[in-house]
């Protein structure tokens, strides 16, 4: 009954057509489950990166067949797992899983409750799949982006696409396969929304919005870059590089401001902790040249182009005013949180203080770390800061231990793209996403570039197979 009383999880269909659906889930997920331990983890895990392209929307409102499908690999996942050894990152994102399981009694959703605990699922599953193809060899990882190259090639094409032909956008979002691979009622957003969609600045591909859009294709640009520099033949060594390049280009194309901002900030970052942890000075004498170059070039832009500075102005005075609300609300629900769903009922109450004099729109918290105490409370964000800055801090620690090799190398190469793929979802995850993860097109990916962060290989020579043991003890 409360599957029927939950109309964001399968809107208003009869008790018939619920137990039909979800007699139909269920068949399903048994299928992957069965596949989950009779497909080579590369293959499940180029799948994930498949589904996480097309979604592929059904009766479940916004939980689509793909992220389902992806959760439902766990317990193949979960089988591999003692081949792959334990993580303390893995145990810290079940444990989230745990805790938004039983944030499901002061929740005003279901159905968004369980959209966090799918979430949390999948990624489970992918990073074990990633861990396990790589314990064996990175060849195994990059058998995977080989899979899931042509539905990412798609998505940064559409997205270059779209971009230059608006009409032809929302040719796409208004038609019946929009809601299929985007998701439901996208047509009615598309044909009344200002915002992401009739924005002629702005292109997701087959993704709704241009900022979901520009971290999926900043993470994949990362770890194609990544699958590049494990030098696995002529030809996909071009392909990858190609790709991460497309990519790259089409999350600047999608018209969102963050991409413009990290794609020159985190490489330099980046580089600077390469040069810092070999010779400290001269790291500072250029963070200090970086720091000047960097006031020069928001002076120059802020003179050529006020309206973006402008318009750079407006979000982050937007973004504060929802981040107020959410403070403000602390002092009532400090351990709890408000609950998965009861985001939208504050926001309507504080509308007015927030935003006086204008129309109400239901805007999330557009702060990864707000939305988590928001729908679960204290530990959830306390748990989502473990799992954000750990695979960052890896990484960090792994250029440290790298300094002897030399700075510009295959393996410093590597340890950057993983730092900057890492850290961008951090990066954008403090304006506009609402999980650690980025979202379910995210996700696999997100899955599979911490799992290099955190793996013995990584910034080293790649023959040969490394101890699982080894392998666990990585951080």
């Amino acid at each position: 009954m409360i599957v029927v009383a939950e109309p964001s999880f399968l809107d208003s269909r009869t008790p018939i057509e619920i137990l039909l659906v979800l007699a139909a889930a269920a068949v399903g997920a048994a299928v992957i489950v069965f596949l989950s331990f009779r497909l080579p983890a590369r293959v499940l895990l180029g799948g994930a990166f498949v589904l996480g392209v097309l979604q592929l929307f059904g009766p479940f409102g916004f939980t689509s067949l793909g992220l389902v499908a992806t959760a439902a690999l766990l317990p193949g996942a979960l089988w591999r797992f003692r081949r792959t050894g334990g993580h303390g990152w893995l145990w810290i994102l079940l444990a989230l899983a745990v805790w938004q399981t039983i944030s499901v009694l002061w929740a005003d959703k279901v159905g968004s409750a369980a959209y966090g605990v799918l979430l949390s699922v999948a990624l489970a599953a992918t990073f074990l799949l990633a861990r396990e193809t790589i314990r064996v060899s990175p060849d195994g990882l990059v058998s995977a982006l080989r899979i899931g190259a042509p539905a990412v090639l798609l998505q940064s094409w559409l997205v270059t696409l779209f971009r230059f032909f608006p009409d032809l956008e929302r040719a796409y979002l208004t038609s019946p396969i929009a809601r299929l691979f985007t998701e439901p009622g996208v047509e009615f957003i598309a044909l009344g929304s200002t915002e992401n969609v009739n924005d002629v600045v702005k292109a997701g591909g087959t993704f709704l919005n241009a900022n979901t859009a520009s971290l999926f294709l900043a993470v994949v640009a990362c770890l194609y870059l990544w699958g590049a520099l494990q030098r696995p033949g002529r030809l996909t060594v071009w392909l990858f590089a190609a790709i991460g390049a497309i990519a790259l280009d089409a999350s600047l194309g999608t018209g969102s401001k963050t991409p413009i901002v990290a794609i020159a900030a985190l490489p330099v970052l980046g580089v600077l902790l390469l040069v810092a942890v070999r010779r400290p000075l001269l790291a500072v004498l250029v963070a200090v040249a970086g720091a000047v170059v960097g006031a020069a070039g928001i002076a120059a832009v802020a003179a050529a182009r006020p309206g973006l500075l402008f318009e750079t102005i407006r979000t982050l005075n937007e973004r504060g005013r929802l981040w107020g609300v959410v403070l403000r609300e602390v002092p009532e629900h400090w351990f709890t949180g408000l609950g998965f769903g009861n985001w939208r009922l504050t926001i309507v109450e504080q509308w007015r203080i927030a935003f006086p004099g204008r129309g109400l729109q239901l805007f999330p918290p557009h702060n990864l770390f707000a939305q988590a105490w928001a729908d679960a409370g204290l530990i959830a964000l306390l748990l989502t800061l473990a799992l954000s800055f750990w695979p960052v801090i890896a990484t960090v620690r792994r250029i440290a231990a790298n300094r002897g090799e030399k700075l510009l190398s295959r393996s410093s190469a590597e340890l950057l793209v993983v730092f900057v793929g890492v850290t961008w979802v951090i990066a954008h995850g403090m304006l506009d996403t609402t999980t650690f993860l980025g979202d379910n097109h995210v996700l696999p990916f997100f899955g599979a570039i911490v799992a290099v962060a955190f793996s013995a290989r990584l910034g080293r020579r790649q023959d040969g197979p490394v101890p699982s043991p080894t392998v666990s003890q990585a951080a």
